[in-house]
């Protein structure tokens, strides 16, 4: 009798095992992750009202932004890439602050504390000043990922 309770026993606890979730808890992404999973371009400057930015107005370094292509690392290295050839340009080091609200990179030529507008994983946009027509105003960054 001993041995069919410990075969019931036994039988129950692998079918009880084995039975899985239907409806596994969704998988909650951080801002961490879905930056770093991508490798990001601009797509376009936009005004913060939404009306699109001549970057040829640009004065200074705002103007290479849109030439690279940039990889935020799990290392908290972000990298630059030209676009057309795929070399590696500037790198430096990226992080979250402000509870994730301003993404603080530290790239040649790509400095500053940015905030972030949105990000998604098929859309990042930043927030700063650019000098733009010799006057400085703030202006989105629209960053998709790179194809």
């Amino acid at each position: 009798m001993k041995l069919n309770h410990f075969l019931f026993l036994f039988f129950f606890a692998i079918v009880a095992f084995s039975c899985s979730d239907d409806n596994p808890a969704p998988v909650t992404e951080t801002k961490v992750t879905v930056i770093q999973s991508s490798e990001w371009q601009i797509d376009r400057f936009t005004t913060t009202t939404g009306s699109v930015v001549d970057p040829t107005l640009f004065g200074g370094n705002s103007k290479l932004i849109g030439e690279l292509t940039y990889v935020f690392d799990k290392t908290f290295t972000v990298r630059s890439y030209d676009k057309v050839s795929k070399q590696a340009q500037a790198y430096g080091a990226w992080k979250f602050v402000e509870n994730d609200t301003k993404l603080d990179i530290n790239i040649q030529g790509f400095t500053g504390i940015f905030e972030v507008v949105s990000l998604t994983k098929q859309k990042m946009i930043l927030k700063n000043n650019i000098v733009y027509a010799g006057v400085s105003v703030p202006i989105h960054m629209e960053f998709v990922p790179f194809k």
